[in-house]
C-alpha cells in the first residue's frame, strides 16, 4: 500500500504537467475562436462597405444620368429658354 501511494505521490508532477498541457490548449483553442470571429466581423464589415460604396457609387450615376437627361430634353441644350 505505501509503494502504491509513492507511485502515485511520483505520478503527481507528470499529471500536473498534463493538466497545464490542456489549459493551454484550451487556451490557444479559445484565441483562435476569437480571432475567427474578429475576422469574420472584419469580413462583414467589408462586405457592407463595399455594399455601400456601390450603393453610392450607382445613386451618384443615376443623378448624373437623370440630370443629363433632364438638360437634354429641354431642348435648348441646358441654357435657360428665357434667355
Amino acid at each position: 500500500m505505501i509503494t502504491e501511494f509513492v507511485a502515485a505521490m511520483k505520478a503527481i508532477p507528470r499529471i500536473v504537467d498534463a493538466l497545464e498541457g490542456l489549459m493551454d490548449v484550451g487556451t490557444a483553442m479559445a484565441a483562435q475562436q476569437r480571432k475567427d470571429n474578429k475576422d469574420e466581423e472584419v469580413d462583414a464589415l467589408i462586405a457592407a462597405a463595399r455594399v455601400r460604396r456601390e450603393q453610392r457609387m450607382s445613386d451618384s450615376e443615376a443623378e448624373r444620368l437623370l440630370r443629363d437627361s433632364g438638360e437634354e430634353s429641354a431642348g435648348d441644350g441646358g441654357r435657360d429658354s428665357n434667355g
